[in-house]
C-alpha cells in the first residue's frame, strides 16, 4: 500500500513539472490537466490518509479504546458463564474497566457466591470480556464462554472455586493444623517461619481421580457443582493438594549480589536445615518465599517446592515437575 502511494505521488510531481514546461499552450489543455490533477489528488489524499491512520485505528481497536458495553450486557455474560458449567450461586459485579492489552474489552471483576453445607460463603472472581468486532469467535463473551466451547475443565476456568471446594470441605482445616503443629521452628537466624497455607494442583499427573471425585460429586448434585467436597488429606498423597509453608528471608549483606543458581543452593541448604527431622508426613510441599533486605520487603512472589521423604528434604524445585 504505501509503495502504491509513493507511486502515484511519484506520478503528481511529474505532471506538475510537465505542467510547468508546457504553461505556454492552450488555455483548453491547461484546464483538462487540471481536472486530470484534481482527480488524481481526489484519489491519492484519501489513500495516504487511509495508509497514515489505518496502524493507529488497529492499535486502539487492540488496546480497547473502542470498547463500549453496558452493565447489564457484562452481568449477564457472567451469569452465562456460570450457567454453562452448572453453577448456581449468586454473583455481585463490583467494578469494571478497559482491558488495554492486545485481547481489547473489559475486566470484570465481582464475588461469587454460594451455600454450602447451610452456610454461605463468597469468593473474589475476575473475568475478560472481549468486544473485538475482527475476533468473532471471542467477540460478545467472556474468557470462561470461550474455555466452555473449548471444552475446559471446571476447575480450570474456576480455580478459586476448586480452590475454596477444599478449603471448606470437611477435614481440611484439621490436617492443616496437624502439619502446622507438627513445625519445629529451629530458630534459624535468617529464615523465619510463617505459616502454612494451600494450593491446588490442577497440573497433577493424578489429577483423573480428581476428576473422579468430580464426577461422583456431580451425580450427587453436591456443591460448588461437584468441587465440594474433598478429601485433602487423599488429595495431598496425589499432589494435587499441596501445602504450602510461608517464610521471611532476611538476605544478609554478604549473600545480596549472588547469582540465581547460587540462590537456589543456598536456599536449598535453608530448607535442608529447616526441616531436617520436622514431623511431616512424605509429600511434595510449597515453599513462599517472601525477601527482605533488613527491614524492606524486596520481593514476595518466591515459590518453590521440595520433596520431603524421612523427615528430610529430598529434593528442591523450582516449579512443578
Amino acid at each position: 500500500m504505501v509503495l502504491l502511494v509513493l507511486v502515484l505521488l511519484g506520478l503528481l510531481i511529474l505532471i506538475l513539472k510537465r505542467k510547468q514546461k508546457t504553461a505556454k499552450k492552450s488555455e483548453g489543455n491547461a484546464k483538462k490537466r487540471n481536472w486530470l490533477l484534481i482527480g488524481c489528488l481526489s484519489i491519492v489524499i484519501p489513500m495516504v490518509i487511509f495508509t497514515v491512520f489505518s496502524p493507529i485505528f488497529s492499535l486502539m481497536d487492540m488496546w480497547g479504546l473502542f470498547a463500549h458495553a453496558s452493565r447489564t450486557e457484562l452481568e449477564q455474560a457472567v451469569h452465562r458463564s456460570y450457567q454453562n458449567y452448572g453453577l448456581t450461586g449468586q454473583f455481585e459485579l463490583e467494578k469494571y474497566e478497559k482491558n488495554y492489552t492486545s485481547v481489547g474489552g473489559f475486566i470484570i471483576h465481582g464475588t461469587y457466591s454460594e451455600n454450602i453445607a447451610g452456610k454461605n460463603y463468597q469468593v473474589k472472581t475476575r473475568f475478560k470480556y472481549y468486544t473485538r468486532f475482527s475476533k468473532n469467535e471471542t467477540y460478545g463473551k467472556t474468557d470462561a464462554e470461550v474455555d466452555y466451547k473449548n471444552g475446559k475443565k471446571i476447575y480450570n476456568v474456576f480455580p478459586e472455586l476448586a480452590y475454596l471446594g477444599i478449603e471448606v470441605s470437611p477435614g481440611t482445616s484439621e490436617f492443616l493444623k496437624t502439619l502446622d503443629s507438627s513445625i519445629k521452628d529451629p530458630k534459624l537466624p535468617d529464615l523465619k517461619y510463617q505459616g502454612i497455607g494451600f494450593e491446588f494442583n490442577n497440573q497433577s499427573d493424578n489429577i483423573y481421580l480428581y476428576n473422579e471425585i468430580l464426577e461422583e460429586n456431580q451425580s450427587k448434585g453436591q456443591a460448588l457443582q461437584g468441587m465440594y467436597p474433598m478429601d485433602a488429606q487423599y488429595l495431598f498423597q496425589k499432589e494435587i493438594f499441596i501445602p504450602t509453608f510461608e517464610f521471611q528471608y532476611f538476605v544478609p549483606k554478604e549473600k545480596r549480589d549472588l547469582l540465581y543458581d547460587d540462590y537456589l543452593k543456598d536456599l536449598e541448604r535453608l530448607m535442608k536445615e529447616f526441616f531436617a527431622n520436622q514431623s511431616l508426613p512424605r509429600g511434595l510441599y510449597a515453599v513462599k518465599i517472601a525477601k527482605y533486605e533488613e527491614d524492606k520487603l524486596v520481593n514476595d512472589s518466591g515459590v518453590y517446592y521440595v520433596r520431603i521423604d524421612n523427615q528430610q528434604v529430598v529434593k528442591l524445585l523450582q516449579k512443578l515437575e
